[in-house]
Parts: C-alpha cells; sequence; structure tokens
C-alpha cells in the first residue's frame, strides 16, 4: 500500500508493560496515539491522560475506530490470541508482545485470523534488535565461528512472592507456564534465530521456592537439527538474580553476551567486541528494570511493522517466526511431564 503520512495507533492492556510500548509508539515519527483500552477503568484512564489518548473499558469498542491503523496487544499472555483476532477482524494490523500466545491453537488462530483479514501480524522480541545480539547472530550466519558446537542461555532471576499472588503471572491459563514461558521466552526466541530450529529437547521444570501454579525453575538440554548441542536454564528462584548470559561455542571461536553486553569475542583473526557492563539495577529482579534499552528496541520494531505495510512484506518477526520460541517451550513442558526426550516440531498441541 501507498506510504501514510502517519498511522493511528491504540493500545489494549494498561499494565506493567505498556509504558515502554506507549513511550515507543512516541518515538515513532509517523506513529500517533489515539486510543489505549483496559478492563480496569482507573488504569485505562490513567495512561490516557499521561500520553493524550482516549481511554475505553471495551477492546471491540476501541478497535470499531476508523483512525486506528495498527493495535498493540499488552493483555495477560493468554489473552493474546482474544485481542488480536478482534482487532484483525476490525481491519487492524497487529503488534503482539511476548509470548506472542500461550498455545499453538491460539497462535494458529491469530495468524490465520490476520491472514484472512489481510492485515500484517509482528510480535515483539525486542533483543533482537540490541547491537549485542545480532553480532553473534551475523557471525554464526556468517560462519565466522566456524562449525558450531553448542550453545547454552541462562535466565537466572528473582521475582518475589507479591509478583505471582493475585495475580496472573505464573497461571496456566494466562501465563501458560513460569520461569521459561513469562521470563525466559526472549531468550529462547534469541537461541532459535541464532542458532535454527530444534530436533528435539530433554527438559525438568519445577517449582521450589514460591506458592504458585507453574515453575520457577526450568533446564533443558537440546539438539539442534545442525546436530549442534544447547542448554536453556531459566529462573525466578536464584538469590538476588543475576545477569542473563548467552554462549556460543563453534570451531573458530568463543562468544557469550552477559547482561545484554558483549562480555567475550574470542574469534580467530578478529579483534574483540568485548565490552563493558554498566553498573545498575536490571531486571534480574524487578519487572520494571531495564526500560530505557527496550524503549528504543520496540520503536525500531514498530517501524518494521509500518515498513512491512507499505512495502507489503511480513514482517521481520511475524506470528509463524515468534510461533517457533512458544512451541519449543511446550516441549520443553511435556517432556517434563512425560520423562521422555520431545521431538520437534510437535505433533500436537501439549493440553493444560
Amino acid at each position: 500500500m501507498a506510504a501514510q503520512e502517519e498511522y493511528g495507533f491504540g493500545l489494549i492492556g494498561c499494565g506493567v508493560i505498556s509504558d515502554c510500548h506507549l513511550q515507543a509508539i512516541q518515538r515513532v515519527p509517523k506513529a500517533r496515539l489515539r486510543a489505549v483500552c483496559d478492563i480496569i477503568p482507573e488504569r485505562a484512564q490513567e495512561k490516557a491522560e499521561k500520553y493524550a489518548a482516549q481511554a475505553y473499558t471495551d477492546l471491540e469498542e476501541m478497535v470499531q475506530r476508523d483512525d486506528l491503523d495498527i493495535v498493540h496487544v499488552t493483555t495477560p499472555s493468554g489473552h493474546h490470541h482474544v485481542a488480536g483476532i478482534a482487532a484483525a477482524r476490525a481491519g487492524k494490523h497487529v503488534f503482539v508482545t511476548k509470548p506472542i500466545d500461550i498455545t499453538l491453537e491460539n497462535i494458529d488462530a491469530l495468524i490465520a485470523a490476520c491472514a484472512e483479514n489481510n492485515v500484517k501480524l509482528r510480535a515483539v522480541h525486542q533483543f533482537r534488535s540490541y547491537a549485542s545480539y545480532r553480532a553473534v547472530r551475523d557471525a554464526v550466519q556468517q560462519g565466522r565461528l566456524g562449525e558450531i558446537y553448542y550453545a547454552s542461555v541462562f535466565v537466572p532471576w528473582w521475582r518475589a512472592q507479591e509478583y505471582y499472588t493475585d495475580r496472573w503471572q505464573g497461571t496456566w491459563a494466562l501465563d501458560g507456564g513460569g520461569a521459561l514461558m513469562n521470563q525466559s521466552v526472549h531468550w529462547v526466541d534469541l537461541l532459535v534465530w541464532i542458532m535454527g530450529d530444534v530436533a528435539e529437547v530433554a527438559g525438568y521444570v519445577d517449582t521450589m521456592a514460591h506458592d504458585m501454579e507453574t515453575e520457577d525453575i526450568g533446564t533443558a538440554a537440546l539438539k539442534f537439527r545442525s546436530g549442534a548441542h544447547g542448554i536453556i536454564q531459566g529462573t525466578t528462584l536464584t538469590y538476588k538474580g543475576m545477569a542473563t548470559r548467552l554462549e556460543v561455542h563453534g570451531s573458530r571461536g568463543n562468544v557469550e553476551v552477559k547482561g545484554d553486553k558483549i562480555s567475550q569475542w574470542d574469534v580467530e583473526g578478529e579483534p574483540s567486541l568485548a565490552e563493558a557492563r554498566p553498573e545498575g539495577e536490571t531486571s534480574a529482579a524487578d519487572p520494571r528494570a531495564g526500560l530505557g534499552d527496550a524503549v528504543g528496541a520496540h520503536a525500531e520494531q514498530i517501524e518494521d511493522l509500518i515498513a512491512a505495510i507499505e512495502e507489503n512484506r511480513a514482517p521481520t518477526l511475524s506470528g509463524q517466526e515468534a510461533r517457533r520460541a512458544v512451541e519449543l517451550i511446550l516441549a520443553i513442558y511435556r517432556s517434563s511431564q512425560t520423562g521422555q526426550k520431545v521431538k520437534l516440531p510437535l505433533t500436537s498441541p501439549m493440553e493444560g
């Protein structure tokens, strides 16, 4: 379609992550926020006043506005398909926070609704926009690390009990899991983005330190289709919380990203790209921390969706692409439940 001078934006779900999205919309030159929606009227009104938008409590009413082109979905994870499908049926393009949803059935329904209504669907994994992770992926894709032997991601975070008490977090119905599906899904996405598809997985999940339905620790061993090995470990029980870590090891080098900064870059024939990690609070213990870096990354991904609309192409992180991380996490849950290795792709979505 022809480029527009501006695009009208609406947002559904005015919880903690909404500020990141709303601030990102403000940074995009062609974006104009028109409306926000939340089932809690006070929360919708607060964001509406803060960001100069109109408040709604009925998402169906909001998405019918003629001046909306793109709708951000930042509701609880298990509700993403509901809000996204409503927006798609109203002819709006859809921008969905992580995870895209929590079951393969829901994700596939959302993908289908967007296709049927000829609108674009873009998921959000903002760390793909960070220079550190891009550098690792480029090195792997270009063969500069040689043959890749193994890779791993660790998310050793902490969340207080209050984070799970009387909230949707840590429930199967709306969070779809715990430390893996909520906190670690970004790094699971990075792992498959960098390393490619997984052939099979063996995993364990447990609840050790919190009163919650889902896991506060998950650990998995992977075998990628390439033959490389992998490890995933995600927690919300690590004492005080620690920085995330992603490692890739090949025949010509080792690279590590710690706390989103390159902490080791030992690649044959290349200067080190390692950078100092600034002191300060991270998301390791605080769900609200680390917002500053994320806003710019979200803005870049909004601009990709606008470009996809104007160029009539798929967004770089389509619904199908975002589905991969969720499928892998569901496979880890299934492995833990059955005590067996699980092959991917899954033959049928996991119940429960």
